[in-house]
């Protein structure tokens, strides 16, 4: 047990992981991996070295009926027993996946990590630790590789990622095997939860765990393992490499920028060696948006290179996350597009009674708030039509604390609304 918790606290300091005084949200299923992780991370908390906070979450994904419920349930359960605050959600992945037309294990994953991202941001944490172990790098390095990835998907999973500005991704496990972890958990006296759904071959990953893999070790290199995860090594250092050569590229082909343009040298773009073409172009999206969109791939970068490359000297095409990329002659633009209406001078304070409602003049539009217990909410909301607010925090803010007491309930609430801007987060 101590050599496990010592050689994760050695990862948490090299990696630089974990800050003294961090807020970290623990993200625990039940299952092993996390459990293992929840109690290292609360026997770690309290070091000197390295002093920082625990906040449990956990997902239902509702795919599981009643067993899903127990797990929650457990999690609660476990979380108290450590004295650590804890909340789980349920959400309908089937729903979701079938709408955003996704796969049940990709909609899964997004609405993890939606779900653990917002709370993140609600409770000012710094990251958030995830279970992920060296058999699961393994077997995403083969996941990628069967999908047809580049040299990035072959590197695996990073121990530290970013999330959103502020909050990072961390992985403390992923130099610990699902062997050990299991024998960690028999060692501690833990019981996990068994998700009969990781034993099912519905699911690739399931798939390569339970039959490729042991394919691989019983016919062709029983140390396949170790030669995925040195092989992840190598490429982690050549992908380094060129990102930092992209780095440059980018700065030399860089001609302007603003908020929510950037000009680029695309004649120069399309002198570079094409290995840096497309991550050149992927640091610029990243440069003014924050992040590349999940749906922008190699297609995406194909299209810019050819709007670079041929025909007429002028033309825009449109890319993921409203992005835009205009062609004049030599010169390279992305931008995101202004809406039509957001322009100084349109805006007005409109009175909205909470609950209630309040029509755009001159529109179709209106603006509905009503007050829920969280609890009745579905969850996630609509990105596009919805957004949950928490009232008591709007009042602080649009009164300041002194008006909070006396406010009447259901009294009119002054807001400014506008079309949102590019930039505007």
């Amino acid at each position: 047990m101590l050599e496990l918790r010592s050689r994760v606290q050695e990862l948490v300091l090299r990696e630089h992981l974990i800050e003294k005084g961090d807020m970290v949200v623990v993200a625990v299923s039940g299952g092993a991996d996390s459990l293992a992780l929840l109690h290292v991370l609360n026997a770690l908390k309290g070091e000197q070295s390295c002093s920082f906070s625990l906040y449990v979450a956990h997902l239902n994904h509702g795919l599981r009926g009643q067993a899903a419920r127990e797990d929650a349930a457990f999690v609660r359960a476990e979380a108290r027993r450590l004295g650590l605050p804890c909340i789980t959600v349920e959400v309908d992945t089937r729903a979701f996946s079938h709408k955003h037309a996704l796969s049940l294990e990709d909609g899964a994953r997004r609405l993890r990590y939606r779900f653990l991202l917002q709370l993140a941001r609600r409770i000012g944490a710094a990251c958030v630790a995830v279970g992920h172990q060296c058999d699961d790098q393994v077997e995403t390095l083969l996941l990628n590789f069967l999908r047809g990835t580049g040299l990035d998907g072959l590197t695996g999973m990073k121990y530290k990622r970013s999330l959103d500005e502020g909050i990072s991704l961390i992985r403390p496990l992923l130099e610990i095997s699902r062997e050990e972890i299991e024998r960690y958990c028999r060692a501690s006296g833990l019981t996990p939860r068994q998700d009969e759904s990781n034993l099912s071959t519905e699911y690739t990953r399931n798939k390569i765990r339970l039959q490729l893999l042991p394919l691989l070790e019983r016919e062709y290199n029983p140390g396949v393992r170790r030669g995925l995860q040195r092989l992840s090594r190598l490429l982690l250092l050549e992908r380094d490499f060129l990102e930092k050569s992209a780095a440059a590229g980018l700065f030399r082909l860089l001609f302007k920028e603003d908020e929510d343009y950037l000009v680029l040298d695309g004649k120069g773009l399309l002198q570079e060696h094409g290995a840096m073409q497309g991550r050149i172009l992927r640091l610029a999206v990243r440069r003014l948006s924050g992040a590349v969109p999940l749906e922008m791939g190699q297609l995406h970068l194909r299209m810019i290179l050819k709007l670079l490359g041929e025909g007429s000297p002028h033309g825009v095409i449109h890319l993921p996350g409203g992005l835009r990329v205009s062609r004049s002659y030599d010169s390279l633009t992305l931008f995101y597009r202004t809406p039509p209406r957001a322009r100084a001078g349109c805006f007005a304070p409109l009175s909205l009674t909470v609950p209630g409602q309040v029509v755009f003049p001159g529109t179709n539009l209106s603006l509905q708030a009503g007050l829920f217990a969280p609890e009745g909410l579905r969850w996630p909301p609509d990105g596009k039509k919805e957004a949950y607010l928490d009232f008591e925090r709007v009042l602080l803010l649009l009164r300041g604390k002194e008006a909070k007491a006396c406010l009447p309930a259901g009294g009119p609430v002054e807001l400014l609304v506008r079309t949102r801007l590019s930039g505007d987060r």
